[in-house]
């Protein structure tokens, strides 16, 4: 051993890195084709079609809009208005990684520390890994729009706007993937999930409520002077923070600008320097976060929970010499477990479990309380002076669409956990039928809460109204529970409570869900215009009684044979349940 001398370690090459970049892109790109391959994989190429052309028609009218509105600002002479224009595009680009959350990947990055890797490759993928979100595409095309609309108006500024505007898409990107990295640190524990939860309610209700009280489509009924004092405050204001926020990315690139179009070559590279400044800060913390999980960090309740040793109890340090012996019952006299309203002992204590999900998990009362939240809004605004006939289905509707969605990935906070199901003695109906009622509960409590906000702000709607929207609601949720309960142990989509990345249903689940409501609300409307304009009213309960009863025989029917089709699709719910966060 003595004689043994080890060769010094080879230095690492460039080769070597662009070698493991291209290795990792080639796996990416084969997990992601070989998902489509999967069982519903084509139903899943299809459903993501179309949801990318219903963003890229989202995505072209919002780019068009801020490039029509650069263009009119730079023509006019107004380069200031670029200010409020970057301003929301930043504000849109943040909401829009609030509600859509940041993509996943095909598969978990933190496994590549395994291999030999440098921290600085390694903070490289993870932040290609995450920059293209549906927010920051968003945000690179109206910074390239908003120039594309400057450069038309003043072609002498076209090199200024295209530097600017790409730095500031920059900065833009860099912000959300630092905070969202962060986000996921917090997110590890269950308080400052609620934390974050309680913030993020309050800040999109305070959007909501500025957007029901300037929204000129909400106040033409009010006096003009409202609203008009309301902006002026509002514009005051913003004037009392414009120095403040002159220092940030968009008030430093409008600034640039307008340095540019006056000839003043120094201060444009100037505020543009502080930009980039603010993209290297955010790069900067992004790389921290990511040294951190290099070094092994594990983000999970489990990993981050301190356990506190429990003191014993006084009787348990000495055991008793005379204490009785221990007696087990006969199996013969064991009770039999007594059932409650006539359900079996499985569903109720999977129905207590379920209260704990909803309880313990903050994004699904987000998705409970914000669509009832804005309906209440609805309701304060047109309760007074409309009709409450329709008032009081619409908001039904409204609420609803928070619901439906939950009962087609109702698998997905199971995990590992899921395999007991098939092993205990119980039977996969009495499993979903716990889960189902829980919804089914959540939804009766939401349309109560609708018909008293309906009742207090304007007028009780006729017993017909109510009875019919009943009626709508349950045929609605029974058809969409039902298929929503296969669509869940067909494609289940695994919840990590602890990551932005999560999402409550797969792309194909989501289309049907929604494709449902929008069915379901497109009857109910055809319906209720039908007996309103032909002064019918009594026709509504026997037609939506009908519609009850008809989705009342699906969910029978389709719950009935749950326990073979979760047997035959319990090989894709463990592979998609059990595989690690």
């Amino acid at each position: 051993m003595a004689g043994l001398e080890l060769a010094p370690p080879e230095k690492w090459t460039a080769a070597q890195t662009r070698a493991q970049f291209e290795a990792i892109s080639r796996l990416r790109w084969r997990i992601f084709v070989n998902a489509f391959r999967r069982k519903g994989g084509a139903g899943e190429l299809v459903s993501r079609i179309i949801l990318y052309v219903f963003f890229a028609g989202f995505a072209f009218g919002v780019t068009f809009t801020a490039g029509l509105l650069a263009f009119l600002g730079a023509w006019k002479g107004h380069l200031n208005w670029l200010d409020m224009l970057l301003w929301g595009t930043f504000l849109l680009c943040q909401l829009t990684n609030i509600q859509l959350g940041q993509s996943g990947t095909t598969f978990d990055p933190t496994q590549l520390i395994r291999f030999p890797m440098r921290v600085g490759n390694y903070i490289a993928i993870r932040l290609f890994f995450g920059l293209l979100t549906p927010a920051n595409v968003i945000g690179a095309l109206i910074s390239l729009a908003i120039a594309l609309g400057i450069t038309i108006a003043l072609p002498s500024l076209w090199f200024y706007a295209l530097l600017a505007l790409a730095v500031f898409a920059i900065a833009n990107a860099l912000f959300s993937r630092m905070v969202f990295a962060w986000i996921d640190r917090w997110l590890s524990t269950r308080r400052a999930r609620e934390v974050f939860t309680g913030f993020l309610f309050a800040f999109s209700l305070g959007i909501q409520y500025l957007n029901f009280t300037f929204n000129p489509a909400y106040n033409h009924h009010h006096q003009s002077h409202v609203p008009l004092e309301r902006l002026t405050a509002a514009l005051h204001l913003y004037h009392r923070a414009q120095p403040y926020l002159a220092k940030l990315p968009p008030g430093l690139v409008t600034s640039a600008l307008l340095s540019a179009r006056q000839g003043h070559t120094a201060s444009f590279f100037a505020a543009t320097a502080g930009c980039a400044l603010f993209a290297a800060v955010f790069l900067a913390v992004f790389a921290l976060r990511m040294k951190t999980e290099f070094r092994g960090e594990i983000l999970s309740d489990a990993a981050t929970a301190v356990a506190k040793p429990k003191k014993p109890l006084a009787s348990a340090r000495r055991p008793s010499s005379t204490a009785a012996p221990l007696t087990v019952a006969p199996l013969a006299a064991a009770s039999i477990t007594p059932r409650t309203f006539g359900l079996a002992p499985a569903v109720t204590n999977q129905f207590g479990k379920e209260m704990l999900y909803v309880r313990r998990n903050q994004g699904i009362l987000f998705a409970l309380v914000m669509p009832m939240a804005i309906a209440v809004f609805l309701c304060i605004k047109w309760s007074t002076r409309s009709s409450a006939s329709w008032i009081f289905p619409a908001a039904v509707a409204y609420t609803l669409m928070g619901l439906v969605a939950l009962s087609y990935n109702s698998w997905g906070l199971e995990g590992p956990g899921s395999q007991l199901y098939f092993l205990a003695p119980v039977r996969i109906r009495d499993i979903m039928l716990g889960k189902n009622l829980m919804n089914f509960a959540l939804a009766s409590l939401e349309i109560v809460a609708m018909l008293a906000v309906v009742t207090y702000t304007g007028h009780q709607p006729p017993i017909t109204i109510i009875l019919a929207s009943l009626l709508w609601a349950a045929g609605t949720l029974l058809f969409s529970t039902a298929l929503g309960n296969q669509r869940s142990l067909a494609s289940p989509k695994k919840i990590n409570l602890a990551s932005t990345t999560r999402k409550q249903t797969s792309s194909l689940s989501g289309l049907i869900s929604l494709g449902v409501m929008l069915v379901a609300i497109g009857f109910g409307v055809a319906v209720f215009s039908a007996a309103l304009f032909f002064h019918l009213q009594w026709i509504l309960l026997p037609l939506f009684a009908a519609f009850a009863a008809g989705g009342f025989w699906v969910y029978q029917r389709i719950l009935a044979s749950i326990d073979r089709f979760a047997l035959a699709n319990r090989e894709q719910l463990f592979l998609e349940l059990c595989k690690p966060d």
